[in-house]
């Protein structure tokens, strides 16, 4: 999804512009071009856990959850005689096909999500192109309505970062006795901690990989304490996929794995601002043998 977003994007160069599977709206002299866009900045609609009080009056309060939003494209075809405006209709209808996987929406809207280029995961679930007076004046007005599973909008830069596990035995900083003056003081030890920093206004889910040689992989939020860990032995060449939104956990890309179980777990989220990962587990080898055990975390910047 995130390549084809990436490729649309570049297709997407000015304000009021849009692309969906191949088909650009909004550019310069093109006979398509956006009338009005509905549902990117309405709240999407809110899954409740609220739960009736028992012999008294009200509710218990439970968790919020999004769901589905629905975006809506009005798109105005222009074709000054009838053959154009029958290869723009044409268009319009192989694009906005229904029955066909999610493709991403790639828009750059003045005030949306920060008013670069974003995109959201879409499939297509209504069209209405009605033949009127308008219609047979070389002008077609197409209403597009748009399902997204996820109600994300996010950036196509997916972004990365990659630290290796800490190796307690290496050189760190400080100083070390017999003491001489001038002190000096060593470089301080780099912990693996993996930075991600969401700009977005709302929680984006991260994918992490593990990479062995490691012994019981644990991914730990520094600032609240939640953690993923996994009883396993990752040997040199094997690696976990995690996916904190799905909550898939694959071995070597294939073979499910499951978190150690127990109340420490979470699936661990990227609020806005900077997330701080600390990578954790035990060397297979303390010699050169256990090095190449690493972490990373991939993710992109959200809005709703």
């Amino acid at each position: 999804m995130f390549a084809a977003a990436q490729r649309a994007a570049l297709d997407v160069t000015a304000e009021w512009m849009a692309e969906y599977r191949g088909l650009v709206i909004g550019a310069p002299d093109s006979p398509l071009s956006l009338a009005s866009v509905g549902g990117l900045l309405d709240l999407p609609g809110v899954r409740t856990s609220d739960r009736a009080a028992l012999s008294r009056h009200g509710e218990v309060s439970g968790s919020d959850y999004l769901g589905a939003r629905t975006v809506t494209l009005t798109i105005e075809v222009y074709g000054r005689e009838r053959a154009e405006l029958a290869a723009a209709l044409d268009a319009v209808t192989a694009a906005f096909a229904p029955a066909q996987p999610d493709s991403p929406l790639v828009f750059r809207f003045p005030g949306i999500a920060g008013g670069a280029v974003r995109f959201v995961s879409a499939r297509v679930r209504k069209r209405e192109i009605p033949v009127n007076v308008e219609y047979t004046h070389g002008v077609a007005m197409a209403t597009v309505e748009l399902y997204c599973a996820s109600p994300l909008i996010v950036d196509p830069a997916l972004m990365n970062s990659t630290v290796s596990l800490f190796d307690p035995n290496a050189p760190g900083g400080g100083v070390r006795p017999p003491f001489r003056f001038p002190l000096r003081f060593g470089a301080p030890q780099n912990r693996a901690v993996a930075r991600v920093l969401n700009q977005g206004t709302f929680t984006t889910y991260p994918k992490f990989t593990i990479r062995g040689p490691v012994v019981d992989p644990q991914i730990t939020n520094l600032a609240t304490g939640e953690s993923l860990s996994f009883r396993y032995v990752l040997q040199r060449g094997e690696w976990l996929d995690v996916d904190t939104y799905t909550h898939e956990v694959l071995l070597n890309g294939t073979a499910p794995r499951f978190l150690t179980p127990g109340p420490g777990n979470a699936w661990l989220t990227c609020p806005p601002g900077l997330t701080e990962f600390l990578f954790r587990g035990y060397r297979i080898d303390a010699g050169p043998d256990g090095d190449g055990a690493e972490l990373s975390v991939r993710w992109t910047s959200a809005w709703v």
